[in-house]
């Protein structure tokens, strides 16, 4: 099959799986969600046990997909926290930020360069993200500059602001990941990767709940009313995680990008409309652009 059918599929997934996942939210806290998806996840993926090529499987591989889970996990419980208290319409756009993020990295460890069209492709993908949060930032500046906002906004605008600066450390996170991801398809097969990374992911959760909240007993109350849906995240979720890393083992990394990222289109127009937020129209125009952006940094 087609390496462009997996991008496409983990797309769909994806976009799906965000409007649902932001639905939940609304009723549970990030962590306790993010931890109860994990485990139903990693439940999902122990299927893919008779298929996991174990001959692939060194100490080396076990320790950068081990690395990858790590900032993985980070990602996926940052970005629940600035699903939960963002529009889904704002957050959604700017997932493709983490681009911009990967051409960082990819300049400072591999010494890559970026071309003209390449550095079009981040002017434009820099313009969309500000033109996405201009109303979380600039009602908190010292001097009050471009106040869009009432004074009585300020506090709401600095709680924006906060979870803004949440989602860009989710997207931080994730373009490292990615990378990573690449160096590990290029050892192993997808589905020995997704059902080492799907253990791994829980474990670094378990632990992060255990660190930040304490006790694990009570997670089964606070996730009582997240039923069989939750199920069907966490089954989308393993579906755009198998999906993506088969695309990404058959082709680059910078063909690949461009159709997964049109996810934020489902998440943006669907998800906007769904749950009755503003300006949703303009933030899918926006979305659109930082598409653009995306495939002149990747073509």
């Amino acid at each position: 099959m087609p390496w462009y059918i997996f991008a496409l599929v983990a797309a769909g997934a994806i976009g799906v799986k965000t409007v649902l996942q932001k639905s939940e939210l609304k009723k549970e806290h990030s962590l306790d969600y993010v931890v109860a998806m994990s485990l139903i996840a990693m439940i999902i993926s122990m299927f893919l046990w008779p298929w996991v090529n174990w001959a692939t499987v060194t100490w080396l591989l076990i320790g950068y997909i081990y690395l990858a889970s790590v900032l993985g996990s980070v990602s996926i419980w940052l970005g629940a926290k600035a699903l939960r208290h963002l529009d889904i319409s704002l957050v959604a756009p700017q997932e493709v930020l983490a681009t911009v993020f990967a051409l960082g990295f990819a300049y400072l460890f591999l010494r890559d360069t970026l071309t003209g069209i390449q550095w079009l492709g981040v002017i434009v993908l820099l313009l969309g993200g500000f033109m996405l949060t201009r109303d979380s930032f600039v009602s908190t500046h010292s001097f009050g500059w471009l106040n869009f906002s009432a004074g009585d906004k300020t506090s709401q605008s600095k709680k924006w602001a906060f979870y803004e600066i949440l989602l860009l450390g989710s997207m931080v996170a994730l373009s490292l990941a990615s990378i990573i991801d690449k160096v590990v398809l290029n050892s192993t097969d997808a589905i020995t990767f997704i059902f080492l990374v799907s253990i791994f992911l829980f474990v670094n959760h378990f632990i992060i709940y255990t660190v930040v909240v304490g006790n694990v007993r009570q997670i089964p109350d606070r996730v009582e009313n997240l039923g069989w849906l939750l199920v069907f995240i966490a089954i989308l979720t393993t579906i755009s995680r198998l999906a993506y890393a088969e695309a990404l083992s058959l082709a680059e990394l910078s063909l690949v990008i461009p159709l997964k990222k049109s996810s934020i289109l489902i998440a943006t127009i669907w998800g906007g409309k769904l749950f009755k937020e503003k300006h949703v129209w303009f933030r899918t125009v926006m979305a659109v652009l930082m598409l653009v952006g995306v495939w002149l940094v990747v073509r």
